[in-house]
């Protein structure tokens, strides 16, 4: 994180370029998370492939099909933060996945569920994005 993020997306830019370095791609974020038998296809959907997902769709490269699936059933149960080996808050990393999947920044929206006020969670996604999970200390930074 830069000494002073001033902007948002400077802070995102940020967070990504840590979480890239960081991810092993190992999967016990989304081996952690509560909600992926709840999806078609995810609960026999293969860990690293999916994360890796998520990071190309951080990368504003579209991810694979499993990583949008699991974007789009996160209910911000927060294990995944705990399961991370590498400390990365994994439950941010989904939300700005999430960002970049419904064409927030800059890639083309993934599916059209994923984006626009015809997604049945429109609202719900707004309030996930508002709470970006920032430390004290980078909401300061980000205030100054």
């Amino acid at each position: 994180m830069t000494e002073k993020a001033a902007t948002l997306r400077d802070h995102l830019d940020d967070f990504i370029a840590d979480t890239l370095s960081r991810c092993t791609r190992c999967g016990k974020c989304f081996e952690a998370c509560p909600m992926t038998r709840y999806s078609d296809g995810l609960s026999q959907a293969e860990p690293k492939a999916v994360v890796s997902g998520v990071l190309d769709w951080l990368q504003q490269t579209p991810g694979n099909a499993e990583s949008v699936a699991w974007l789009k059933v996160c209910t911000q149960s927060s294990r995944c933060i705990e399961a991370c080996p590498e400390g990365i808050n994994a439950m941010k990393m989904v939300r700005v996945g999430q960002m970049s999947a419904m064409g927030s920044l800059g890639v083309p929206a993934a599916h059209a569920a994923m984006s626009g006020r015809e997604a049945k969670d429109f609202f719900r996604v707004i309030n996930a994005f508002s709470e970006t999970q920032m430390t004290s200390d980078e909401i300061d930074r980000w205030q100054r």
